[in-house]
């Protein structure tokens, strides 16, 4: 089984968007090796979601389920094939770890803008931007045949 791990600050908003989109995408591709989760780098254990972003998702026609934050600990790093941050500031917070990208580094898309306590049209434009990350994401991982790499991810 390998693992995937987005990041991102408070872990409320985007990685929560983006292991639920790419979770989804992943069991529609009948993809059954890869666990995907979630944590932030100062989350509060237990929060849940935003609600932007969980209309954001529904709007996108993904269906969120009983979501919890977790904080990023070294051991959920160490366990995890590819930790993916949303920006290169959560990558430079962590960088010490193994397997740590960007998902600009992973898809040339940049950084994943956050859209934290702005109006539900930014969570929409960030919801969007994430679905493309993670289709690229995707690609990698069903063009991985030859396994090359964590996933087909090059550093």
């Amino acid at each position: 089984m390998k693992r995937i791990l987005f990041v991102c600050t408070g872990n409320t908003c985007r990685s929560p968007m983006a292991e639920i989109v790419l979770k989804t995408k992943l069991r529609l591709a009948g993809i059954k090796n890869v666990r995907v989760s979630s944590a932030g780098l100062t989350a509060n254990d237990g929060d849940k979601i935003s609600k932007n972003s969980l209309t954001a998702l529904k709007k996108l026609g993904y269906k969120p389920y009983g979501f919890k934050a977790k904080r990023a600990t070294g051991n959920l790093l160490i366990k995890s094939d590819a930790v993916i941050c949303m920006t290169a500031e959560h990558k430079k917070r962590i960088e010490n770890f193994p397997n740590v990208y960007t998902i600009d580094e992973l898809t040339g898309l940049g950084d994943v803008p956050d859209p934290y306590g702005q109006d539900l049209g930014e969570y929409i434009k960030t919801s969007h931007v994430i679905e493309d990350a993670c289709n690229v994401i995707l690609g990698k991982i069903l063009d991985n045949a030859d396994g090359v790499g964590v996933f087909g991810f090059d550093k």
